[in-house]
């Protein structure tokens, strides 16, 4: 198998759903989870948020059978964000062993925010009985996070409250997670930052909650639309956008309907920009060299 062959990046969205699960016939085939993405590089598992799709995940973890590692970034702590990891259930077995990264804001980090959704007003078991071991990283802007060949590098988005995009490279291929992020009203030099941050991304999963029409009536509530999505990619010179967090009303006939006019809209202006909904279930290869293919 020739280089260029090799999946250097297997991303697999467990939950691309945003603000609380949505579950019914009208979201079958995009999904109802919350947040979840999971990335496999040299081996190691990387797994981006806890929503409810991190249960799905934990299932296929415990299929496995081995004794597991993995990284948990957390791009902060809203409820939809983490609400899955308490039913995370490799984290009751012992044989297993995460490291959660997290933003700090004031006293508060991923250890105080987890513990405090699983304290006994929300939930019946508290976090210090788990089982598997647990190592609590404070993740910041200043400098990337290194392990064996894969940076993980952190941007402090446009959200409400202290929110990380982040941007995993190994193997000559990068993925960019920024599920939560107002790009409308952005300072041009924040902007300007962010642009540089996903610049080249082989895939940039971005917030798209919101039409034009809905983002009028939602300014400053921490959300993009499709369109500025879509600037921002061909802004960053991305190869591919996955529309993502999507509103918890959306049908899945109003997604097909979006994608097909972003399309017509590319295509018209001869843009070389791929775009795609993210789908809960959907496993996604990143060859050395960037090529893109389903699995």
């Amino acid at each position: 198998m020739s280089t260029a062959d090799r999946a250097a990046l297997r991303v697999t969205c467990w939950g691309t759903r945003g603000s609380i699960p949505s579950p019914g016939p009208e979201t079958l085939r995009y999904g109802g989870n919350t947040s979840c993405v999971e990335v496999r590089a040299g081996g190691r598992r990387y797994v981006f948020d806890a929503g409810s799709g991190i249960r799905a995940l934990g299932r296929r973890m415990e299929a496995e059978g081995a004794a597991w590692e993995a990284d948990l970034f957390v791009t902060h702590y809203h409820w939809d964000h983490i609400q899955g990891f308490p039913l995370w259930r490799p984290l009751y077995h012992g044989a297993g062993h995460v490291r959660v990264h997290g933003p700090r804001a004031g006293l508060r980090g991923p250890a105080e925010a987890l513990a405090g959704q699983m304290s006994g007003e929300y939930f019946p078991v508290s976090l210090d009985v788990l089982a598997a071991k647990m190592d609590f990283l404070d993740a910041t802007e200043a400098e990337p996070w290194t392990d064996d060949g894969v940076e993980v590098s952190a941007f402090v988005v446009r959200h409400g409250c202290v929110t990380h995009a982040y941007r995993l490279r190994a193997g000559g291929a990068t993925v960019v997670y920024a599920p939560d992020n107002e790009l409308g009203g952005a300072d041009a030099g924040w902007y300007a930052r962010f642009v540089e941050f996903a610049r080249g991304a082989d895939l940039l999963l971005h917030d798209t909650m919101y039409t034009d029409a809905e983002y009028e009536r939602a300014r400053g509530w921490g959300h993009s639309t499709h369109a500025q999505a879509v600037r921002l990619a061909e802004d960053a010179a991305v190869r591919r956008l996955h529309l993502f967090h999507h509103a918890p009303d959306r049908a899945d006939a109003d997604l097909d309907r979006i994608l097909a006019e972003c399309r017509r809209d590319l295509a018209a202006r001869r843009s070389p920009l791929q775009i795609a909904i993210a789908t809960e279930g959907e496993e996604i290869e990143i060859r050395a060299g960037g090529t893109i293919g389903a699995t």
